[in-house]
């Protein structure tokens, strides 16, 4: 591996390694799947896949590792207090951009998701990025997990409905629920689901 992360070459096989990874997520399990049939999708051979990763596993750790740095990066450039729907838009870009990887994460790996949860968190509140009501330091946790977990719950159906709205009217529903506190009317007047 020496040498070989930086290169234009490199970075196409790589991508082309993950992307063939993905493309057999949708049919077997990360424990199923095997480096061969991962270099028979990529149409490299075993050693070329070694020079990038360790194993199966390994390739899919390097692109959760990515999407975390980028979703990171993000939370990281918005500094304002009141700067949620900044942080969810550019989010939901990443999310969209890389919607393989972060479906297997939202679907399958649920320690990963734990401990994204958990850093962002943790960078949202020692920098105090997002204003909300005044509430007890207790109450706020509460109110973290509950606005979080439902930010999951919306990732992961955009995702499941073929992501149509866009990354800004996401944030946009979000930002208005969470600052307008948009009231729900009647939930039996929902639409059916697709």
């Amino acid at each position: 591996m020496v040498g070989t992360k930086n290169n234009r070459r490199s970075q196409m096989t790589e991508r082309l390694i993950q992307d063939s990874l993905i493309d057999l997520l949708k049919s077997q399990t990360i424990n199923e799947i095997t480096v061969t049939a991962v270099c028979k999708a990529a149409d490299i051979n075993r050693g070329t896949f070694y020079a990038h990763y360790n194993d199966v596993k390994d390739c899919m750790h390097t692109m959760e590792q990515d999407a975390t740095k980028e979703l990171l990066a993000v939370i990281n450039e918005h500094t304002h207090p009141h700067s949620l729907r900044a942080i969810l838009t550019g989010s939901f870009e990443v999310v969209k951009k890389r919607h393989a990887v972060t479906s297997f994460i939202l679907t399958t790996d649920q320690d990963f998701l734990m401990q994204f949860i958990a850093i962002t968190k943790r960078e949202i509140d020692e920098n105090n990025r997002i204003k909300g009501p005044a509430v007890s330091a207790r109450e706020r946790q509460y109110m973290f997990e509950y606005y979080v977990n439902g930010i999951v719950g919306v990732v992961r159906y955009w995702l499941k409905t073929g992501l149509h709205e866009s990354p800004e009217q996401l944030a946009n529903f979000i930002n208005d629920w969470w600052y307008r506190g948009k009231p729900v009317q009647d939930m039996t007047d929902l639409p059916p689901e697709n």
